[in-house]
């Protein structure tokens, strides 16, 4: 009997096999060296799903949904042409929000839009395949008690409110005191939530003397997975404290208090809080530094890890800043429904400060690789100055408060007046009040930057910062990076305009429109990207790569674009030496 070998086995069971090898296994040691491997992943629509999603730093989740591959794909890559099309997939106006304008913070995930002021919370799913109702809840504070931003999360249909006491009165130094209240609730009603271990949860703080003090959340509570945590100050006769954090697993029912140390808001200027996952966060103060912490198991306080130093800062006026991420998507989904068919790995996103500086504001992107856990290579603390890490890992641009922003995985969607990419020198004008914007959408992912380069014609897709002077650093900003700018092709009326969210392959706009004295209607509207044409050649793969790619020299897969996805997960070769796979 004839020996069958594997390379005899149905192209379906090849292609079974090689998808169950990782991105760079299945490009090192497969597609790179074999032909018939490198047609049977060509065929595939699944191998190249994947490889698509690994270029552009995602993972897929274990949803599985009906959409077909090549519509994935296209997708996928639809917004990373020069220019973008664009087709309304959603459309819906929710009225009667008498607290709404264009001050009150809105939010997304997973599809889910809310917001939330005076005591309401308004809710809207954006979804074309669902008829579900969200409620719109009153919510209340515990008697004699404020309110505090809620917490949302649908993933998990959770709603949690916090009430904090207008002023604490400190009696007993011994015992820890009262400073706020959890309520947990689901989202879809007001019901109990059956994952909770209890409806309310007591927050205590220890205080080092007796006196009356009162207390300020310092910003929006964050939550992940199982863990929510909350920052905030306590202050006394005008005199801050250093800021705290309550860290609560809502569903067993804990809660503790750890201070972090940083002086809250001395003589004006403002600390930022992120978390960055559930055992990481960050603490921003632009005058100085980005301190990274990591978080124990519950009886454990945070460490302080790294240090990220800002250029010497030289102003005497206060600064402060907004933090734009991706939404955490961790912990156990209770709507399976939502559950995103991929997510971005932490090493492949970014984050945006919107840096509302003395003189003039920037943005500053950040490649999180720097908070992730390949940076913790050390148990002492770090220090890192400037020149660093800032050249490698930022890239900061001029700004106007009026250009909202989103950012999703390595992208950031960015609403600008003009069609045109900012060039470096460009001055930034403000959106004006009755007239249009664009949506531009910047990748800073260095791999869908090398595969741009390989396109003809390409030159103008790929950017790269210019040195910023700015006068409150006594240091220029400069950058080693490069960037994808896109734009979309349809501009969107600035008047009422409220919100830009970015999620996956689409982007969500609204705006509150308000006529007279009655209450306002939020028009909410999602655009989906529509694929351009576009022709892929050869010539970068030969350029870098040709002293590999003799043994496919006349395949016709020479010229498919799936090569390119193939060749951008291997690492550039030394032509100095052989390459051995």
């Amino acid at each position: 009997m004839a020996n069958v070998g594997f390379l005899s086995l149905p192209t379906e069971l090849i292609c079974y096999i090689l998808f169950l090898l990782t991105p760079r296994d299945l490009c090192r040691c497969a597609i790179a060296t074999c032909k018939t491997f490198r047609d049977a992943a060509q065929n595939s629509l699944l191998i190249q799903h994947k490889l698509e999603l690994f270029i552009q730093g995602f993972t897929e989740t274990i949803t599985q949904d009906s959409v077909d591959f090549s519509q994935k794909i296209s997708s996928l890559t639809s917004m990373l042409r020069s220019d973008f099309h664009v087709n309304t997939v959603f459309r819906e106006a929710v009225p009667g929000l008498a607290f709404a304008s264009n001050a009150e913070k809105q939010s997304m995930k997973c599809g889910i839009w809310w917001m939330s002021g005076d005591g309401d919370l308004f809710t809207q799913e954006c979804n074309t395949n669902t008829t579900r109702t969200w409620p719109n809840h009153s919510l209340s504070p515990m008697p004699q008690h404020e309110l505090a931003p809620v917490i949302v999360d649908p993933l998990q249909d959770l709603l949690v409110t916090i009430s904090f006491p207008p002023f604490i009165d400190v009696q007993n130094v011994v015992q820890a005191h009262h400073v706020f209240w959890l309520e947990i609730r689901m989202l879809s009603s007001q019901a109990l939530h059956p994952d909770s271990a209890c409806t309310s949860l007591d927050c205590r703080h220890h205080f080092d003397a007796c006196d009356f003090y009162d207390i300020v959340i310092m910003e929006d509570p964050k939550i992940c997975g199982d863990r929510i945590v909350v920052p905030y100050c306590i202050r006394k006769n005008g005199e801050w404290k250093p800021m705290s954090i309550q860290v609560v697993d809502w569903r067993k029912g804990q809660a503790e208090c750890h201070p972090v140390g940083h002086e809250a808001q001395s003589q004006g200027h403002q600390h930022n809080f992120h978390l960055i996952d559930r055992q990481t966060f960050i603490v921003i103060d632009l005058e100085t530094s980005i301190s990274l912490y990591t978080l124990q198991e519950f009886g454990g306080p945070p460490q302080r890890r790294i240090v990220y130093c800002f250029p010497t800062y030289n102003s005497l006026y206060w600064s402060s800043c907004t933090v734009h991420t991706t939404p955490l998507i961790q912990g156990t989904a209770t709507r399976s429904d939502l559950v995103p068919s991929y997510v971005s790995s932490l090493e492949s996103q970014i984050m945006v400060l919107e840096m509302f500086l003395p003189a003039s504001p920037v943005i500053m992107v950040i490649d999180m690789a720097i908070f992730s856990k390949n940076a913790l290579y050390s148990e002492t603390l770090s220090t890192m100055p400037w020149p660093d890490w800032g050249p490698q890992h930022t890239c900061c641009f001029p700004h106007h408060p009026s250009h909202r922003i989103s950012v999703f995985g390595s992208r950031m969607a960015y609403a600008l007046p003009r069609y045109r990419t900012p060039t470096p020198g460009h001055r930034l004008e403000a959106l004006s009040t009755d007239g249009h914007f664009y949506v531009h959408m910047w990748d800073f992912n260095q791999r869908v930057v090398a595969r741009s380069k390989s396109i003809p014609d390409s030159d103008h897709l790929i950017h790269q910062p210019a040195q910023l002077a700015h006068p409150c650093y006594k240091s220029a900003f400069c950058s080693d990076l490069s960037y994808v700018a896109t734009v979309c092709h349809e501009s969107f009326p600035t008047r009422d305009f409220g919100g830009l969210f970015l999620e996956q392959e689409r982007f969500t706009l609204t705006w509150i429109r308000r006529s007279g004295v009655g209450p306002a209607t939020v028009d909410i509207q999602v655009v989906s990207p529509v694929q351009l044409e576009t022709k892929v050649f050869s010539c970068w793969l030969r350029d870098h790569f040709g002293h590999t790619m003799d043994f496919v020299e006349g395949w016709s897969l020479w010229y498919h674009p799936f090569v390119l996805i193939i060749m951008m997960t291997l690492p550039l070769p030394d032509p100095s030496r052989p390459l051995v796979y």
